[in-house]
């Protein structure tokens, strides 16, 4: 059999029922681990478990299940499917918009009208009501958008402009909620889209992540080699549960020096991002009356970032281990779906 595109393997298994194939893993390691990092209270086993039956069960009678975390979880099943059909479409808004909506149905914010699920943002928030790190005004975030979609729509198989782009998302911070659970979706279509390793950061890893968007502009290579760590890590399920069937290209490396000259020409910065607000800023939000509601969103999960506790040593993460097994469960290395010569 001819080696295939990744995203084409993935739709196979989803719409032949592979269990406990690649699709399989990735749908609930990357709902998981994504969900989890934003505050999430389900485990690894209750996220395979709704995946594979639809429902959850408490892992002991005390334990509290939340509503949402059901919802969102199961929603990110749903998103993922999507973006599996929507794989080549541009990062704009109207993609944006639908995986937005997509991810927030059902849940409580989408009764909220200043939560403006399936769009971009109303109100001003923040990174973490403990660091108060200001994100792009709503007034703004169209622009900052225009430039990250430029950024997505010129992207290269290229270590640095991958980093850059998933960056420039995430400060700018266009919805008021799930902006973490949507940029790294995005990243991963983006990824799937040049026929290449996608990253699927893992939650244990989230200091370091924090860390990587945090320093970016002035340290890169925290973020550049966590991302290419979790490539790494993806990259071996792929090999594992499919193995020699992928075709795929990887630059699994970088250049700090080149990279360093290329800083040192256009500094790392999202220009649409003002560092203090003043009363004029928070007045002229869009869609700003009287009766709304707080001004500082801080976001229901993912605008919690926690405090930074990670060693600030320097020492590259890029070879952190990962347990790409989660499920528990063989797989055989000759199953898989069908695949058309």
């Amino acid at each position: 059999m001819d080696e295939v595109r990744l995203v084409d393997w993935l739709r196979a298994e989803r719409d032949q029922r592979v269990d406990h194939g690649l699709y399989y893993n990735t749908q609930i390691m990357f709902a998981w681990n994504s969900n989890h990092m934003e505050g999430s209270t389900l485990s690894p086993e209750q996220t395979a478990q709704l995946f594979t039956t639809g429902a959850v069960l408490p892992s002991n009678v005390d334990d509290e299940i939340r509503a949402d975390d059901v919802v969102e979880t199961t929603n990110h099943f749903r998103v993922f499917d999507w973006l599996l059909d929507h794989v080549d479409d541009l990062v704009d808004d109207a993609l944006l918009f639908s995986l937005h909506g997509l991810l927030k149905r059902g849940t409580s914010q989408e009764r909220d009208p200043n939560r403006n699920v399936g769009g971009y943002k109303r109100l001003p928030n923040v990174i973490s009501q403990l660091e108060g790190i200001h994100t792009v005004l709503p007034g703004d975030v169209p622009k900052a958008m225009n430039e990250v979609s430029t950024l997505y729509a010129q992207l290269r198989d290229d270590p640095f402009e991958i980093a850059k782009a998933h960056w420039m998302f995430e400060t700018t911070h266009p919805f008021s909620d799930g902006n973490g659970r949507v940029g790294r979706l995005v990243m991963f279509k983006e990824l799937l889209r040049l026929d290449s390793i996608p990253p699927l950061l893992q939650d244990k890893h989230r200091n370091l992540y924090t860390r990587g968007l945090h320093r970016f502009p002035e340290h890169p290579g925290f973020l550049i080699d966590l991302l290419l760590a979790e490539r790494d890590a993806y990259q071996t399920l792929v090999e594992d549960l499919a193995p020699g069937k992928i075709r795929y290209s990887y630059v699994d490396h970088w250049d700090a020096d080149s990279v360093a000259k290329r800083i040192a020409v256009r500094p790392i910065v999202n220009a649409h991002l003002k560092r203090f607000w003043d009363d004029q800023d928070i007045d002229s939000s869009p869609d700003r009356s009287a009766d709304s509601a707080p001004l500082f969103e801080a976001g229901q999960n993912d605008d919690h970032v926690p405090r930074d506790i990670a060693s600030d040593s320097g020492i590259s993460p890029r070879h952190v281990s990962w347990d790409v097994h989660l499920n528990g469960s063989e797989t055989s290395l000759d199953s898989g779906p069908t695949m058309g010569k």
